[in-house]
């Protein structure tokens, strides 16, 4: 009896020490572009549909005041892997290299390695594919984004006049395809094959995939195309330039050269008309849409290999989009459309499943999945743990966020929107928006009067914010 005690003993201790050891994993899912539409946003009651994002949103925690901290896609996603915040040197470009501009950096690819997991990215995660690669177990770029289908799209492509920045591309398509012809679908096919894998592994994981849709080009199968009735596609009501705002918040800024410059039928200066800007707002929602359900096909391979119970999945976007708002088809902004981000994080290791109204930035998340991990984040990360939200979606953890382009920097809280142009140490101007009455930021109230120790009061916030992330982030290491 004795004998058959200690055996059961035994199996008890070692049964327990694996669950103990058993490490927590993590789902990283980028989107290209996305601003916070899905229908769990309610964002400018416009009707997009979005039902795998959603029913994420209803399992874990939204966050409705969420930011990137630069809307520009390798500044954005160097500072998100690195947990360090883009400044007047460092992280400011589309070409941003981490490795080159942070080389001491600990991306999170890397700390998740060293700390035994196994490190897999299928898609655009890094904007550049051989940034800080050698910390992944498992790499595919697959991350083409004029991923072209339609043999007329590819005639069109291969004959068009090249552009200042490359080949002048069609601006939308949607052939009669099916899901998975396009890179989004087959690096969606080949995560579900991985989750299967995993499965039978022991080793816990950090999978990153980086969909490109709803980048330009507007490229998805035809029956996304076809969930929306082409007439009732609403245009933006703010097209024109925010009231007394300075002429570089828009010409030295927002000129939409992505779109200008790279695509046909696209005039080079000036208002779209309403048909091609129809057809472009049109081509965003079912980009977006396809990118939905590639999601759920995602998500559903994660639960039908056994690992959802003990992973936890981030969904974020590295910017937001204009719409033609302003007259911009674009990010490179700090207008409300470029910063502001979707971000839903569902955890099996929490209950809550509510929004949060508590300001967060994308730098927040490196932090945030260190702990989720138990894996101690380096001493020189400048975001914040979310987790004391995603226990209590009530907490607060911030009241403002800072991000910049270029020649703009910016404070926000729910009360304003305050941006100051530099050009080196040189000031050019500055805006204020009163986020409660005008979140579309159509009227600049900086220089009313009644307004100047409010300006002041933000200049201060703004330079306080400024200084700091100008510090060298590792001088103290």
């Amino acid at each position: 009896m004795k004998k058959i005690l200690l055996i059961f003993l035994g199996i008890f201790i070692v049964s327990c020490n694996d669950q103990v050891e058993k490490k927590h994993n993590i789902l990283f899912i980028s989107i290209d572009d996305l601003r916070p539409t899905m229908n769990s946003y309610n964002y400018e009651n416009e009707t997009m549909i979005t039902p795998y994002m959603d029913k994420l949103a209803s399992e874990g925690v939204q966050f409705n005041n969420a930011f990137t901290n630069i809307a520009v896609c390798g500044a954005s996603r160097a500072s998100i892997m690195t947990g360090i915040r883009p400044s007047e040197k460092r992280f400011n470009d589309f070409s941003t290299r981490a490795s080159v501009d942070a080389p001491n950096a600990i991306p999170l690819n890397q700390i998740f390695k060293e700390n035994g997991y196994e490190t897999i990215s299928y898609g655009k995660i890094y904007h550049h594919k051989d940034d800080f690669q050698e910390h992944w177990t498992e790499k595919d770029n697959g991350a083409q984004q004029a991923d072209f289908q339609d043999p007329e799209s590819i005639k069109l492509r291969d004959n068009a006049e090249t552009g200042e920045y490359g080949k002048k591309n069609p601006i939308v398509e949607y052939p009669d395809v099916d899901d998975y012809v396009y890179n989004d679908g087959k690096i969606t096919l080949k995560a579900i094959d991985k989750f299967k894998e995993l499965s039978q592994n022991e080793k816990p994981f950090f999978m990153a995939i980086g969909y490109v849709s709803p980048h330009l080009p507007f490229i998805q199968p035809k029956k996304y195309w076809d969930m929306y009735d082409h007439d009732e596609i609403k245009l933006a009501d703010n097209t024109y330039q925010p009231l007394n705002s300075p002429d570089i918040a828009i010409e030295a800024q927002h000129n939409s050269a992505e779109l200008r410059k790279n695509y046909l039928g696209i005039p080079e200066n000036g208002l779209l008309d309403d048909d091609l800007s129809k057809d472009l707002i049109h081509g965003y929602y079912a980009s977006v849409s396809y990118m939905d359900a590639m999601i759920g096909d995602l998500i559903k391979g994660l639960e039908d290999s056994g690992l959802r119970e003990n992973t936890t999945i981030v969904l974020w976007s590295d910017h937001g989009y204009f719409l033609g708002e302003h007259g911009f088809w674009c990010k490179h902004s700090t207008f409300y459309e470029a910063v502001q981000i979707p971000l839903i994080i569902s955890s099996p290791k929490y209950s809550t499943t509510d929004n949060s109204d508590s300001f967060t930035e994308l730098v927040d998340i490196y932090p945030t999945l260190c702990e989720l991990a138990g894996i101690d984040p380096p001493t020189y990360i400048q975001g914040k743990s979310l987790t004391p939200v995603l226990e209590n979606p009530n907490t607060i953890i911030k009241n403002e966020i800072y991000t910049r382009y270029k020649q703009g920097e910016a404070v926000i809280d729910e009360n304003y929107s305050y941006t100051e142009f530099f050009q080196g140490k040189n000031y050019l101007g500055n805006m204020l928006y009163d986020m409660k009455n005008d979140k579309k930021q159509n009227k600049d109230i900086s220089k009313l009067p009644e307004n100047l120790e409010l300006v002041i009061k933000y200049r201060i916030k703004l330079k306080r914010m400024r200084d700091f992330v100008n510090e060298d982030p590792f001088q103290n290491d």
